[in-house]
């Protein structure tokens, strides 16, 4: 199930739950995906730390 689905600068952050856990993925504008294998005991803690690797990998 899907929990957060964003844009961030042509890259997509899906958090979506798994069982009782959530994980992320991110899919960037030029087709590389990321999809560590990390899982968090909140939605809001997947999307945090999703975020940041976006904004590291893009340099923000």
């Amino acid at each position: 199930m899907i929990e957060y689905l964003i844009g961030i600068s042509g890259a997509t952050l899906v958090v979506y739950r798994v069982e009782e856990y959530f994980c992320y993925a991110i899919a960037f504008w030029d087709g590389w995906v990321c999809k560590p294998q990390e899982i968090y005991y909140t939605a809001e803690e997947a999307l945090n730390v999703g975020i940041e690797s976006i904004k590291i990998t893009i340099g923000y």
